[in-house]
Order: structure tokens, then sequence, then C-alpha cells
């Protein structure tokens, strides 16, 4: 059996929990890996999940997110981004959050920056019963050439019932295209401390019989 058709055969909100926990901590919803200059703006868009090889016949298992980045002031940028994939699944999907400049980089020491957003989950056409979701986040970065960025960081998103916290330590390179748009490539650990040797994406990509490994394409385009 598919990737796809084991997914279709599931609840939306069992599919949500598995999702959750192996892509919704990955930075590929749109948080920015350095805050954005006052009054600017940046459409994100992006793409990618678990690799599962032998489920899924690109690869790996797709979530795609949409969202918009603000810069407020020079150090800090909200931002916000739509869950299309769930949409599939019946299930809206949402997060919100800020990212804040903890320091400059000076010459080898990184430019350090600070997330927190919550992922919000709901079900259309039934009870509203919303899921929610905080999700951290702390990255250093360091430009090596012109809007070249190389960065190194963590997530940990935090589940209410029963009491999760899922950490997923990333890697990865935003550069530039054209002047306005950037591309960013990501590799990351996702869920890196729990077992995930069997269910439902049993650890094709894990390491060690841990977490998932996976991987992000995100389009940044500055207006």
């Amino acid at each position: 059996m598919t990737a796809t058709s084991r997914l279709r055969n599931l609840h939306p909100i069992e599919v949500f929990f598995a999702l959750s926990v192996l892509i919704c901590s990955g930075c590929g919803s749109g948080q920015p890996v350095r805050v954005l200059s006052e009054g600017s703006t940046a459409v994100v868009a992006s793409i990618g999940g678990p690799i599962q090889p032998s489920r899924s016949p690109i690869g790996f298992v797709p979530y795609l997110t949409a969202g918009i980045e603000h810069g407020i002031t020079d150090d800090v940028t909200v931002h916000g981004n739509l869950h299309l994939l769930m949409a599939f699944f019946a299930v809206g999907g949402l997060d919100i959050g800020a990212s804040a400049r903890l320091w400059h980089q000076n010459t080898f020491l990184p430019e350090v920056t600070a997330s927190a957003r919550l992922i919000g989950f709901m079900k259309f056409g039934g009870p509203v019963s919303p899921r929610l979701y905080p999700d951290v986040a702390l990255n250093a970065s360091w430009e090596v050439a012109d809007r070249t960025l190389m960065y190194v960081g963590t997530h940990a998103t935090f589940q209410w019932k029963p009491g999760e916290v899922f950490v997923s330590p990333f890697i990865g390179v935003q550069f530039p295209i054209s002047s306005r748009f950037s591309l960013q490539t990501e590799l990351i650990w996702q869920a890196a401390n729990h077992d995930t040797r069997v269910g439902l994406f049993e650890g094709l990509s894990s390491i060690d019989g841990m977490g998932s490994f996976g991987g992000f394409v995100a389009g940044v385009f500055t207006l």
C-alpha cells in the first residue's frame, strides 16, 4: 500500500498527528533565517517533508506551506503561514509567530535569531475543536557571501496531550537568485528525540531508529 492510500484510509485528525510530529516541527513552514529590515515584506512558500523513498513515488511525503513575513522593527519580524496540504484532509492549518534578532554577526561569531509561533489546526465542517501546538526555534547564521547565509539550529514543538516535546535540529543554506528572490534549502532531523521504528512513517529515514530525516526547499520573494 502506498503512502497516499494509507493516508487516505486514516481519519484526518490521525493524519494530522503523524504529520505534526514529523513535519510541523520543520523550518519549512516559513520562519525567517534572519529578521527583515523595518517595513520590509516577503512572501514565502515551501515544500518538503520526511524522506520516505519506498512509500512515496517522489521520494518524500510532500508538505506545502505559503505565507508572509513583515519586519516591524529592524530586530523583530512577524510571520504567518497557511498549511496547504492539510486542506486535502479537510483540515485547516495556520501558524502565526515572530522572530527576533538576539545579536548581529560579528566576524566569525554568528548572528543568532530566536523564533516562537503557534501552530493551529481545525477540521472543516465539524465541531469547533482546534488543536494548538507551540513551537520555538533558535538558529545561528553566517553570511558567507553577499546575501548567502549558512545556518544551523533546532526547533522544539510542544504537544499538550500527552505532554510531548519534539526536538528537531536542522542545517541549511539560503542564497539569492535575483535582487528580490532567494532560495532556501534545508536538511532536518525531525522529532530526533522520539523512536520512529514503528508507525505510519516507520523509521525508513530515521537515524538509529530515532526521528525522521527530511528536507525542505523554500522560495522567499521580497516585495
